[in-house]
């Protein structure tokens, strides 16, 4: 089991600080926030593999969208759980 320090994982810890200085050197923070919480996850093979769909929120029309940076697509999964998350909202209006 990791050593913890108080309630904080030291390792987390220590990748997160590196992660802040890699930041600060101009790389990009959302790889750098995913490489802090799943060290071990081969990203790239995830990129390759991943299946894209229109985006459900502006099918490529809106330049700014915040879903899919304007290229109009987002993945299977994403597209998922903005259903989900669309039909919550939906319900939630209703009561």
């Amino acid at each position: 089991m990791r050593e913890m320090f108080g309630r904080y994982d030291k390792d987390l810890m220590r990748r997160g600080a590196a992660a802040r200085e890699c930041i600060e050197d101009g790389e990009d923070p959302f790889r750098m926030l995913l490489e802090v919480v799943w060290p071990d996850h081969d990203w790239s093979e995830s990129a390759v593999l991943a299946r894209l769909t229109a985006c459900p929120k502006c099918r490529g029309t809106r330049s700014g969208c915040s879903e899919c940076g304007s290229t109009g697509l987002v993945t299977e999964d994403r597209s998922k759980s903005l259903a989900i998350e669309t039909l919550a909202n939906l319900a939630y209006e209703m009561t």
